[in-house]
């Protein structure tokens, strides 16, 4: 059942086109699904540190089956996801588009029902 979910939110992430833009790291709420931007600046096995010029926050991606993210420290990232709630402010990652085009799918997120169509994560502007 978690991989149709998954495999739903790609499919409507990719096709859904120019919703809404990017959200400084500041301005993140709860629930709604959202797009951040932003450099990585630290790397660990669970997921990275991304900071824009608003602020920065821990983005979870921990790929399946133990294998690592091919992201590297000051890459410029895209990442679709949303603001879990709680004490500490954590960013569930559910795709991550690197500058390149490369995108990677994080199969094991903790979605909100019903978030999906408040936002896009292919807009048409470039990096």
């Amino acid at each position: 059942m978690i991989n149709f979910i998954i495999s739903f939110i790609a499919v409507v992430v990719f096709l859904l086109n120019g919703c809404a833009g990017t959200t400084p790291i500041k301005n993140l709420a709860l629930p709604p699904v959202s797009t951040i931007e932003g450099h990585i600046t630290q790397l660990d096995e669970s997921g990275f540190t991304l900071m824009d010029n608003s602020g920065s926050i821990y983005v979870r991606a921990e790929l399946p089956d133990n294998r690592k993210l091919n992201l590297s420290i000051d890459e410029k990232v895209k990442v679709y996801g949303n603001l879990q709630g709680g004490q500490k402010k954590i960013f569930d990652g559910y795709v991550i588009k690197k500058s390149t085009g490369e995108q990677i799918i994080v199969n094991n997120p903790t979605p909100h029902i019903g978030f999906i169509i408040q936002t896009s994560f292919n807009n048409r502007q470039s990096f």
